[in-house]
């Protein structure tokens, strides 16, 4: 990353003035997408929110909003971040380990990943901890089984955030863990719902000896409730944070 001064004490024009002199320098039109979300990122203003070893300037919100405010005025695109994207990229930051830092957050701001959210199933209704698809450890690895739905944005997704059921014998709220999974490989299907008003937003999903590296489980086996709880403060939280900035369209269709 890029070298940043220390702006945690900085007041809002003082920031202000940073982000704009940075624009200045940095931003041009004629880049593709892909290439000014990795400028964002190396430069630290992709997420300034979150601490400067993870992309960001270990802002305030109040002072994220300033940085918000400028990209919003000079009608500037920033990092991917809204949606199902934001809601893996928030829970991995606050819970996943170096690796899983590593390997997912850079992907997910630049656009590179899209994300999908594997929690509801058909049988379970609003009870999220009364899911029945079951991961079994075998040979190393998580083997993947059952089924999902109302699942936004899951027939173009790379990833998928999925809680299953890793011990069937404790109580439903102690028996779940939480997983990353790579929605391109063969063991998971995913079947658009049609609505009534002709449009396919929603997905099912089915996983048949879908398989989950042993790096890919998020906290310990058995933590899955308190995961899930995690990136769904983030979903109800999410709304205001994003419209802070800029409102960011597109990332259901991968950009």
């Amino acid at each position: 990353m890029s070298e940043m001064s220390d702006m945690s004490d900085m007041n809002h024009d003082a920031i202000a003035a940073e982000v704009n002199a940075w624009l200045d320098q940095h931003w041009n039109p004629a880049l593709s997408l892909r290439e000014w979300r990795e400028i964002l990122v190396d430069g630290g203003w992709a997420t300034p929110h979150w601490p400067q070893a993870h992309f960001g300037r270990g802002f305030n919100q109040e002072q994220s909003a300033v940085v918000a405010r400028v990209f919003s005025q000079r009608g500037i695109v920033p990092v991917a971040q809204t949606g199902p994207r934001r809601l893996a990229a928030e829970t991995i930051l606050a819970l996943g380990n170096d690796d899983q830092k590593q390997r997912y957050l850079r992907p997910i701001l630049t656009g590179e990943h899209s994300w999908c959210q594997l929690f509801s199933e058909p049988g379970s209704g609003s009870d999220l901890a009364g899911l029945s698809t079951k991961a079994e450890f075998v040979d190393g690895q998580w083997i993947i089984n059952g089924q999902k739905v109302w699942n936004t944005s899951a027939h173009h997704a790379d990833y998928g955030m999925l809680v299953a059921r890793t011990n069937f014998d404790l109580p439903k709220h102690q028996g779940i863990s939480y997983f990353l999974i790579d929605m391109r490989q063969p063991g998971v299907e995913v079947r658009q719902l049609k609505q009534m008003n002709g449009h396919a937003s929603f997905n099912e999903v089915f996983m048949t000896d879908a398989v989950v590296a042993a790096d890919d489980l998020v906290g310990d086996e058995g933590d899955g409730w308190a995961v899930a709880k995690t990136t769904l403060s983030y979903e109800r939280r999410m709304g205001g944070v994003t419209r802070s900035f800029g409102g960011l369209q597109g990332d259901r269709q991968g950009r």
